[in-house]
Order: structure tokens, then sequence, then C-alpha cells
């Protein structure tokens, strides 16, 4: 089949767009370990978070598009049950920990901007203590809870009739052929938990910065008040993602839900659903960079660096 000018576009826009989410993601991780090793006065015990977040986003890129890039370019039947049950699980696994990962920041910024009363004082002072326990939790948690992708997936070399599922090139789903909505409402339901213990913590925080607001507006120094503290510019930074998070993550469900109930998924819906599936684990690290003061330090030393080896 020749593929037409359309298609050799979106082939060279999807592959550019792994490459930078990936590139992206690796680039901002090695930033935190190197600021984390080689300057300890510059180490934050959030940066493990945000190393962990910019890991699993790199992951999720690249078990969810190694199919569409392989069946993009006309290659049939290229994985069997057990390649698919491996992948489809290992990319499950990794977007639920980007979820929980987004999740837990929310929260903790929430808890680190939050006026804390005496009482709960000795929680704000250990919050760094969680981080460590919490993330390890998230990678107990996310294997039981997509375990039953390797009993319900199976590769679709060997099916002749398209049947009711979600969007993949090459596997398809034993559970639900004609009625999906069981395993669809436990998925809604499992992932709007979190959506809430993400939302909730930035609601928060979006009214605490507007009262911060109001009040700065009463100080009679202008270029104080012009200046924004490091809390609140990596508050605004944690919201916008939540937000591009949320948008992208509603966008992708609407279409998964619809092509779990048509049989042109792989025709109309593909392409789109591919572009939101990880469009915020592409987006994710150029936001992170963008209001961190490492970034444009680390690039001065590596240019200084190279014209003065010496």
């Amino acid at each position: 089949m020749t593929a037409t000018a359309a298609d050799t576009v979106f082939r060279l826009f999807f592959v550019s767009k792994v490459c930078l989410g990936v590139l992206g993601n690796c680039v901002l991780f090695l930033l935190y370990a190197y600021s984390s090793v080689c300057k300890p006065r510059l180490r934050k015990p959030i940066a493990i978070v945000f190393m962990h977040l910019s890991l699993v986003n790199a992951l999720t890129i690249i078990f969810e598009s190694i199919p569409f890039i392989v069946s993009s370019y006309g290659v049939l039947c290229f994985w069997d049950d057990a390649m698919c049950k491996a992948v489809l699980f290992l990319f499950r696994i990794t977007r639920g920990l980007s979820t929980c990962t987004t999740t837990f920041l929310s929260a903790f910024q929430a808890l680190t901007i939050s006026p804390t009363p005496a009482q709960w004082a000795w929680l704000k002072s250990r919050s760094s203590a969680f981080i460590l326990p919490s993330l390890l939790s998230f990678w107990i948690l996310n294997p039981i809870m997509y375990f039953n992708i390797i009993t319900n997936v199976e590769s679709n070399c060997n099916s002749t009739v398209m049947s009711l599922g979600f969007s993949h090139p090459y596997c398809q789903t034993k559970f639900g052929r004609d009625n999906p909505t069981p395993i669809i409402s436990s998925i809604v339901l499992r992932d709007a938990l979190f959506l809430v213990l993400m939302v909730a913590p930035s609601l928060y925080m979006v009214m605490l910065l507007y009262r911060h607001r109001r009040r700065v507006r009463h100080l009679h120094s202008s270029s104080l008040a012009s200046q924004p503290a490091p809390e609140n510019t990596a508050t605004h930074t944690i919201l916008l993602l939540v937000c591009c998070f949320v948008f992208f993550y509603c966008s992708n469900n609407i279409v998964t839900v619809y092509s779990l109930y048509t049989l042109e998924k792989l025709n109309k819906s593909k392409g789109v659903l591919v572009m939101l599936s990880f469009s915020y684990p592409t987006l994710c690290p150029f936001l992170l960079m963008k209001n961190n003061r490492m970034v444009p330090g680390w690039f001065t030393h590596s240019c200084y660096t190279k014209n003065n080896p010496l």
C-alpha cells in the first residue's frame, strides 16, 4: 500500500514529536541528577519527584509510540500475544505512574505553600520524608491495578474480524467484545479518583495565590510586589502541569471511548488518539524547564566549559 502525502507528513510529525518528548525528558532527568550530585546546595527534596516524573514520561512515550511508528511503515503482525501483554502492561504502568506522580506533585506543593496550624507543623516539616515511600507505593499499586491486561490482551494477527476494543495496531482485548461498558466503567472510576485528588489541591493553591495577590496589592513598594517568590513560581508551574494533564487526559479518554464503540478506530481516530496519548509527557519537561533557574545556569556553565577547556 502506497503512503499518501498526508501519511508521510503525519509520520514525520509523529516521529519528531516522539524524539522531542524523549529528549526533553532525558535532558530534564539529567539536569536534576547533575544538580543533585554535583551541586548539593541546590538540591531540593522535590527534585526526586521531578526526576521520577521525567523517567516515567519518557518510558510512556517509548512504549506507546513503538507500535504506531512500526505500523505507520506498513508492517503487519509485528507482535505475538506475549509481546502485546508485556508492552501494553508496561505502558499502562508508566502512564499510571505519570498520573500518580503529577497528583503527588500537586498535593506536595499545596502542602508546601499552605499556612499550617501549629499542631500540624510537624507534618509540613517532615513532608519530604514521605516522597520516596510514596513513589515506591506507586510502583507497587499500578502493577496490581493493571494486572488484568496480562490475561485480557492478545495479538490481533490471527483475528479476521475487527471487534469492539481499544485502538491499537497489533493488539486487541479479549473482554468486552460485545459490551465493553463494565471495563470502561472500572477504568474511568479508577482514573477519576486520581483526577479528583489532583484537581482538589490545585484549586486550593489557586485560592491561596489569589489571597496572596490581594495582600501584595496593599504593599507600598511596587518593586517588591512585582517580584514573584520562588514558591509562587513553582506553584504556577505545577498548576500549569495539572491543567495540561487534565485537558489532554480528558480529550484522550473521549477519543478512546469513541474508538471502543466503533469499528473505524484504526482509520479515523488512531492519529488523534496517539497524538493526545503522549502530548502531556512530551510537553511536561519543557513546562518544568521554562521556570527553572538551573536551566540557564547549566547551559551557561556548559558553554563556558566548552569555550574555556582549561
